[in-house]
Order: structure tokens, then C-alpha cells, then sequence
């Protein structure tokens, strides 16, 4: 493999990587800062006999939740409806989606980057090559993660818990209004909905690398 093929294979794999990082980091991050999606959600799964609340209290518990975890100035009219610990728990949540939205906007520029030095290099093959191994690492920790949470979702949900927050304050009892607002389904629901539109992305990176190479062979033959 020569310098310039394999520069494009390593730029393949970074489109790749990038790509679908930077989806799932800005998906992970719309989801729990978009009041609209929380209110949507929040109609589903905390229905106003479980959850306490009347239907006119969804939408601004959701705009408070959501600019609680985006940063932004809250709507204290409702914040006395949350104890203690929900609220505590709450600010903890706010650097991670922080971090999620960071995370997201460097990958989409290191997307661009990579995609500019492919255009550059004029190599298809070499960069089809590398997005596909790219996908190929996406997908299996997808699927190892997938295999974990169908078999066992509250071990997962617990694992991640446990690494993302240095406190048990996540740890509610089953009358606190923050789990009657956001039950277990809520979250497969959050887990579903991001994780399909994820593998999504990744299946259409997948596509464009197999058009790439069927490309280069054409060009080949003729």
C-alpha cells in the first residue's frame, strides 16, 4: 500500500468515525435539551394519573427540564415541584450534555476536514476502504452495546450511571416526581429513537463507501 492510498484510508476511517460520532454526541444532545421532543415524550410515558401533573404542566415542566440541561436560564415557576436531589441531579446532567454538544461539533469539523483531504487525494477506492472499517468499529461497539441493553437495559442504564456521575443522587425512590415523569420507557424510548437514527447514518456512510467503489471500478474497466 503506497503513502497516498494509505493516507486515504486513514481519512475514510476518519470521515467515519467522525460522522457518526458527531450524529450520536448532536443526537444525544437535541434529544434532552429540545422542549418540544421532551413534551412529546413526556405525553407518552408520564401520563398525568402516574406523573401528578395536569396535561397544561407538561410543556413548562419540559421547557424547564430542557434549559436546565442545555445551560440555559430555567423558568422557575415549576422548579418547586422537584425535590432536592431531582434538582441537584438535574444541574449534574447539564455539563454531560455540555460535553455531548462539544463532542458533536468537533466531530462534524473533523468530518468536513476529512472530507476535504479526501476530495484532495482524488483517491475513492483508498477512502471507501477506510469508511467501511470505520463503520465496521461503529457497528460492533454498537452491537455490543445493543446485545447488553436487550438482555439486560437497567444493567446498562446502571453501568452508564455509574461512570458518568461521581454520586448516587441518580439513585430515586419509585414516588420521586422526576421518575414518574421519566419511567424506564421513557428512556428506551430515548435509547431507541437516537440509536436508530444513528445506525441510520452509519448504513448510509456505508452506502456512499460501496457507490465509491463501485465508482473506482468503473473507472477502472474503462
Amino acid at each position: 500500500m503506497t503513502r497516498h492510498s494509505g493516507l486515504s484510508v486513514f481519512l475514510g476511517v476518519l470521515l467515519a468515525l467522525s460522522l457518526g460520532i458527531g450524529v450520536l454526541a448532536g443526537t444525544l444532545w437535541f434529544f434532552g435539551t429540545d422542549a418540544g421532543l421532551l413534551e412529546r415524550w413526556l405525553q407518552w410515558d408520564a401520563a398525568p394519573a402516574s406523573a401528578g401533573l395536569t396535561e397544561a404542566d407538561h410543556a413548562p415542566v419540559a421547557r424547564l427540564i430542557a434549559d436546565t440541561m442545555a445551560g440555559r436560564q430555567t423558568v422557575f415557576q415549576y422548579r418547586d415541584l422537584f425535590s432536592e436531589q431531582a434538582w441537584v441531579h438535574m444541574l449534574d446532567c447539564a455539563p454531560l450534555f455540555a460535553l455531548a454538544r462539544t463532542v458533536g461539533l468537533t466531530g462534524f469539523g473533523l468530518f468536513f476536514a476529512a472530507l476535504i483531504g479526501s476530495c484532495f487525494l482524488r483517491s475513492p477506492r483508498g477512502t471507501a476502504v477506510g469508511m467501511l472499517v470505520g463503520v465496521g468499529v461503529l457497528l460492533a461497539a454498537a452491537l455490543i452495546l445493543g446485545v447488553w441493553g436487550l438482555i439486560d437495559f437497567d444493567g446498562l442504564f446502571t453501568a452508564f450511571h455509574r461512570v458518568a456521575f461521581r454520586n448516587d443522587l441518580w439513585l430515586f425512590p419509585a414516588s420521586d416526581l422526576l421518575i414518574r415523569l421519566m419511567p424506564l420507557p421513557f428512556f428506551v424510548r430515548y435509547a431507541a429513537a437516537g440509536g436508530g437514527l444513528w445506525l441510520a447514518c452509519l448504513l448510509a456512510t456505508a452506502a456512499v463507501a460501496g457507490l465509491l467503489l463501485k465508482y473506482n471500478g468503473k473507472k477502472i474497466r474503462s
